[in-house]
């Protein structure tokens, strides 16, 4: 089972979600502060860790110092921390997501699971005409989709990445992925 923490930027503090399936739990912790969000990290061992609603390098710094052996993720699209958004939405893919199920809202904030990067472009274009003012992108979709949903919204598109410091760790949570996948089937 793979590990995954996923914490979110919010003005007013909110309870957690946990999104779980064979492979991963995948927890959604609404932070009001870096600092608490390195705390929750580390206060339980994670395989893949990223941040959202304007959590960028100060708070990725206070977590990788945090952090052992796991992958932090940090958003880029936006320099330094520029806290929460208006009204961001965090997409992240589950193949087995069905976005009106899988949809969280804390605060202003609304996380929804898709099934398929694919779908990211057209959703991310519906979302911001509703009111989205940045769509952030998980680590697991990286910067093609991030581009190809820039080139479709007129709002600021974030997408989580990981650094040098980060490599072995995310290696290693994507060989397991894989291997998990074929053994799955």
């Amino acid at each position: 089972m793979f590990r995954n923490l996923f914490l979110v930027l919010v003005s007013e503090p909110a309870e957690r979600v946990v999104h779980a399936d064979d492979l991963s739990s995948t927890t959604i912790v609404p932070v009001t502060s870096a600092e608490e969000g390195a705390a929750v990290a580390a206060a339980s061992e994670w395989d893949l860790v990223e941040l959202y609603g304007g959590l960028g390098l100060d708070a990725a710094a206070a977590v990788v110092a945090a952090l052992v052996d796991a992958a932090p993720g940090v958003p880029v699209g936006f320099p330094g921390d520029v806290g929460p958004s208006p009204s961001p939405v965090v997409l992240f893919e589950d193949p087995a997501a069905d976005q009106e199920k899988h949809r969280w809202r804390f605060g202003s904030t609304t996380v929804i699971a898709v099934p398929s990067t694919d779908e990211v472009p057209a959703l991310a274009a519906r979302l911001a005409e509703e009111g989205a003012t940045r769509i952030e992108l998980c680590g697991g979709m990286g910067p093609v989709p991030a581009a190809a949903v820039r080139a479709v919204v007129d709002v600021p598109v974030t997408t989580v990445l990981f650094g040098f410091e980060s490599l072995p760790s995310a290696a290693a949570y994507r060989a397991r992925f894989e291997a998990s996948l074929t053994t799955h089937d």
